[in-house]
């Protein structure tokens, strides 16, 4: 029995197909985010002046789905998953692991059980949006039984909602008083140190200088 991912492919697809480029790189921080590292990459630049390259590495902010990678993995990693504005590749294999053995670790996805994700989570959301009456969710609930697809319940749909937002809400309490203070704006940390904008000094200066001329007038 062919795949969801393999049924997607064979027809219209039901999630967009992005163009994907492969990169290995290591694991340079890891634990720090849940379910994200950072790989670094290799890479070099031309040296106009030296006329020779030099190296240049380019780091990524990468997804890891199932939190399967340590600091010093060598790792595949693949673009055209964006999950946030700042993570566009996913991991897809560990090439040569670090320290734990991989078969003691959470699983890698690859590639096609990405794909095979991505259509699942698009046909939940399809059918609660189905049941709002959005036709363009209609439609494509239609085109996926065409291809032989499994459609979830609204049921199954509203559970794995729930599941969503409870994880949402888990992950943002867990958040450590860095993530905290990094949410803050300039002027809310600077209002809880004491410390003044330089718009506030300059007119505190301005004013005890009013004051001074103020004074030296009331003497003669």
């Amino acid at each position: 029995m062919a795949s969801l991912a393999t049924k997607a492919k064979s027809a219209t697809p039901i999630v967009t197909q992005c163009l994907h480029s492969h990169k290995v790189g290591v694991v340079v921080s890891a634990g720090k985010m849940s379910n994200a590292v950072k790989v670094r990459v290799a890479g070099q630049e031309w040296n106009k002046k030296f006329r020779k390259h030099f190296p240049a590495p380019t780091t990524y902010l990468v997804r890891d789905p199932n939190n399967s990678l340590v600091e010093g993995d060598i790792v595949r990693i693949t673009s055209g998953y964006r999950t946030s504005t700042a993570i566009s590749h996913v991991v897809t294999s560990i090439v040569a692991p670090f320290g734990e053995p991989v078969e003691n670790r959470p699983p890698v996805l690859s590639q096609a059980q990405i794909e095979e994700e991505r259509v699942k989570e698009r046909l939940l959301k399809d059918v609660r949006a189905a049941e709002r009456g959005r036709q363009a969710s209609v439609q494509r609930l239609a085109q996926a039984r065409k291809q032989g697809l499994k459609i979830p319940s609204l049921t199954e749909a509203v559970e794995n909602m729930r599941v969503h937002t409870e994880k949402e809400k888990a992950r943002v309490e867990e958040a450590h008083a860095g993530q905290a203070g990094q949410q803050k704006s300039a002027k809310e940390r600077r209002m809880e140190q004491g410390k003044k904008s330089k718009k506030e000094v300059r007119a505190e200066k301005r004013l005890k200088e009013a004051r001074k001329q103020t004074a030296k007038m009331g003497g003669f």
